[in-house]
């Protein structure tokens, strides 16, 4: 009897396992599939709120970039996001506008310019900023051309008119350096993040680059050792270099006055 007992109980959790681990069919092929280190090479023209055209790749190239991707009548998840992203601008060492942009992006084709003026001048005006962070709208054909670039994947859901989506930062200087996934941040990653896509970046930040790489699929920072290990050769063969220059200077030094 227990052994019964023991192979329903088995059965019985396999059964609930799989169907724990079964994805609801709009969160099929909802994810992220980035490639680090690609680079933006071809132009991908979107609009602003003024209906003014916007070179994506020329304002990629501009500064160092935050890039997210929303749609402005979410419900809920972008919302948070975006007020995510807002709190963590408001702690970070990293000012907007100046050391960073960010770039929002409507996966909408039907976006409208009277959600980006609502929710540009909201989030300006919560990081008590005049501009650096940019709303932005396109057709069907370029959305679909610049998510798949950043390997943003979601789905419409056409019974509810509604997205399937998730929730990512991605950072970019001149290739996509990395991203963090979200609706809350960390300061201490969005700070890292940033600082790998600094051009002008201080001796204390490339050190920390030198010793630290992102790992995608953990979405954190961890220790390089074997940059590590080479920082510590160099220092140690440039110890050595300035002892036995030392020790040569005062060998000669003793020899001069003993003539």
């Amino acid at each position: 009897m227990p052994l019964r007992l023991l192979f329903v109980a088995i059965i019985l959790s396999s059964t609930f396992s799989a169907f724990s681990q079964e994805r609801p069919y709009q969160f099929k092929d909802v994810g992220v599939s980035t490639e680090i280190g690609r680079a933006l090479d071809s132009d991908i023209i979107l609009t602003d709120r003024f209906d003014k055209r916007v070179d994506l790749r020329r304002l990629l190239s501009s500064k160092p970039s935050v890039v997210n991707f929303v749609y402005l009548n979410c419900p809920m998840l972008c919302h948070l996001m975006l007020d995510g992203l807002l709190d963590v601008i408001g702690i970070s060492n990293y000012e907007l506008g100046n050391d960073f942009q960010i770039i929002t992006i409507s996966i909408d084709p039907n976006e409208t310019n009277r959600n980006l003026t609502a929710y540009e001048t909201k989030y300006l005006n919560g990081a008590n900023k005049d501009d650096g962070w940019l709303f932005l709208k396109g057709t069907a054909a370029e959305i679909d051309r610049i998510t798949s670039f950043f390997g943003y994947q979601y789905q419409y859901i056409k019974r509810t008119n509604d997205y399937a989506h998730p929730s990512i930062l991605f950072f970019y200087d001149d290739k996509i350096s990395n991203y963090i996934e979200g609706v809350t941040f960390d300061n201490s990653a969005f700070d890292y993040a940033l600082m790998t896509i600094k051009s002008d970046k201080s001796l204390k930040e490339k050190i920390i680059t030198f010793c630290y790489y992102f790992d995608p699929d953990t979405q954190t920072y961890s220790l390089l050792i074997i940059n590590i290990l080479r920082l510590l050769c160099l220092i140690t063969v440039v110890t050595l270099f300035i002892m036995i220059g030392r020790f040569f200077y005062l060998e000669r030094k003793a020899k001069k006055l003993k003539k």
